[in-house]
């Protein structure tokens, strides 16, 4: 029996939870396990007062885990109903294939989101040294550090550049400082 992999859908914007609903209703089970929207909580500020906020990590993008991707692909292609899925990649004859996802991309996805990419990526207490340099981080932003490219502590957010989808992709990783405990 072949391995179950996850693999990308791309839909519109602001079509995510629909797309997602989609394939929940209009797909049978047996070929797929799971369809997830990965979500990341970023840190809001109103009048003085933290809040926490959750929003899409990747708008336009769903994720899909399958034992049976060829059987999933024809079964998403005949769905006229909306919101619909824009084209899948292409394989070596030029079919539409749907897109796995790396290995690469599902370490950095499993290891913010969880294993199943059930939980939004959470908050990242951080610790400054001199010249608001970050020399240390717990949570989901610990293992990109060295790879922040802008730091907003009003805002409390960073910014990461990190190699996913065989790009450089910026991912935008709320933060608290020490002093923030009441966030998180």
């Amino acid at each position: 029996m072949d391995k179950e992999n996850w693999y990308v859908l791309r839909t519109y914007k602001d079509q995510e939870y629909e797309a997602a609903s989609l394939v929940d209703t209009a797909v049978s089970k047996s070929l797929y396990s799971l369809c997830r929207v990965p979500k990341k909580l970023k840190v809001f500020r109103n009048r003085g007062e933290f809040r926490l906020v959750e929003e899409i990590m990747f708008p336009g993008y769903l994720f899909i885990k399958t034992k049976r991707p060829k059987e999933l692909c024809e079964e998403l292609k005949k769905s006229r109903e909306l919101p619909r899925f824009l084209p899948f990649g292409r394989d070596d004859k030029g079919e539409e294939v749907l897109i796995p996802v790396s290995s690469v991309d599902l370490d950095f996805l499993q290891n913010v989101c969880g294993e199943g990419l059930q939980l939004p990526m959470g908050i990242t207490e951080i610790f400054l040294g001199e010249n608001r340099k970050v020399l240390k981080a717990r949570g989901a932003l610990e293992r990109y550090v060295d790879q922040i490219v802008r730091l907003n502590l009003h805002k409390r957010f960073a910014v990461a550049e990190i190699p996913l989808f065989q790009r450089s992709q910026t991912v935008l990783f709320g933060i608290c400082l020490e002093q923030d405990q009441e966030i998180i």
